[in-house]
């Protein structure tokens, strides 16, 4: 029986795991020079550290989660956001006692959605997270870690970042009756889907991309009419600051994210070369969440990024792998290789064998795989107790003892 992948999941390998890891490692970077710590957390936690931050209401927690009851009638829920674990797990390890804390992450999450280009049911993510500042500085240090890291990776790409300001989180309350109302009254031009979402969840009729409700959104009210004066004030210097960092920004004032835990400054990295799936990060400011699940009343700012996504628009990684190949003439001459391979790996050079006594199947495969060199073991190299090395670049091949190799591969 032939198993298949479950839907929404897929392999990464090849071509895919090579841009995988080149993400990894340049979050890596990134996060070592702007001052982030790495923090892992478990791929599973309690509902509850989901469900009420997330918003009761939201497509996420209503039609998305993976949640299951344990043998011990305990339910948990596979993490499908990264913010609220990183969160807990500060809080439970004592992380929050020297502030700001920074800290960053990359694993899987888990979302039931409609699998498509970019969309995943199970997908790789990575995280930013600043807790304890409600400097505007923040905010403005994170949107540009962001961009950075965006631009180290996809320089041939073109995004931008769209940004919001969602007030304090009374404004919001009060937005939502506000644009609950209006949509009441016009409801008869809205989509079956949107309607449902009046009473319950208004914002996210603003994210609808259903061409009937898109005319109705543009007349809608806007959320930056109810924001006070100190708060529009901080906003105006965020963006005067990004300008001035030659970041490119475009205002949304439909923008909201998808959670109900954002307040203040919102924002997305988006591309029009992915089609609907358009946003390759997103986060925002998140004041009031940490005493939510059980910490001190401290402020937090944030971003998730899709990894998968990000992939899809890099360019093929140059191949680092197996940089030198060897080529083993019989099978009587292994003894002989395998002190060449074994010195070759105590001074870290990558180096790979086929398991084929042919030299010119070896030499093929060396330069199939883009390798330096290959060194040969035939049976002169026996007898005199040498190896010949040919350099795959030039096509020069000198002969020479195995205290000299590392001279030559240098």
């Amino acid at each position: 029986m032939k198993i298949k992948p479950v839907r929404g999941t897929h392999d990464i390998f090849g071509e895919e795991i090579k841009k995988f890891n080149k993400i990894i490692s340049e979050v890596k970077n990134t996060a070592q020079k702007f001052g982030f710590k790495e923090l892992m957390t478990p791929i599973f936690e309690s509902s509850e550290l989901f469900k009420k931050p997330l918003g009761e209401h939201s497509d996420v927690v209503l039609k998305e989660m993976y949640t299951f009851n344990d043998r011990n009638k305990d339910e948990i829920t596979l993490r499908p956001e990264y913010t609220t674990p990183m969160i807990r797990a500060a809080i439970s390890n004592g992380l929050l006692n020297n502030l700001p804390a920074k800290f960053f992450g990359t694993g899987q999450m888990f979302r039931r959605e409609r699998p498509q280009k970019g969309r995943y049911r199970q997908f790789n993510q990575i995280n930013f997270e600043n807790f304890g500042s409600n400097d505007f500085f923040a905010d403005i240090e994170i949107i540009c870690l962001a961009n950075i890291l965006l631009k180290n990776l996809l320089p041939d790409s073109n995004f931008t970042l769209h940004i919001n300001s969602l007030g304090t989180r009374k404004n919001l309350e009060d937005y939502k009756k506000v644009l609950s109302k209006f949509f009441n009254d016009n409801k008869k031009f809205l989509s079956n889907e949107s309607v449902n979402k009046i009473n319950t969840n208004p914002l996210r009729i603003l994210d609808s991309k259903n061409n009937e409700d898109k005319e109705i959104i543009s007349k809608s009210p806007k959320l930056i009419d109810l924001i006070s004066k100190t708060d529009l004030q901080n906003y105006e210097e965020i963006k005067k600051c990004l300008i001035d960092l030659d970041i490119t920004i475009f205002e949304d004032p439909n923008l909201v994210r998808g959670l109900d835990y954002y307040c203040h400054t919102v924002f997305e990295f988006k591309t029009k070369e992915l089609g609907s799936q358009d946003t390759l990060i997103g986060g925002g400011r998140y004041d009031g969440l940490i005493k939510t699940l059980g910490g001190k009343d401290m402020p937090g700012v944030g971003w998730a990024g899709g990894i998968e996504r990000i992939m899809l628009l890099m360019k093929d990684v140059p191949n680092e792998e197996s940089n030198i190949h060897i080529a083993i003439l019989d099978p009587s001459f292994k003894i002989h290789a395998i002190k060449v391979f074994n010195f070759l790996i105590k001074n870290d050079f990558s180096v790979y064998w086929n398991y084929k006594y042919n030299l010119k199947k070896s030499l093929s495969l060396a330069n199939e795989n883009k390798a330096s060199y290959l060194i040969i073991v035939g049976e002169n190299e026996k007898i005199n107790n040498n190896y010949s090395i040919k350099n795959l670049t030039n096509g020069k091949q000198v002969t020479v003892t195995i205290d000299k190799i590392t001279d030559i591969l240098k």
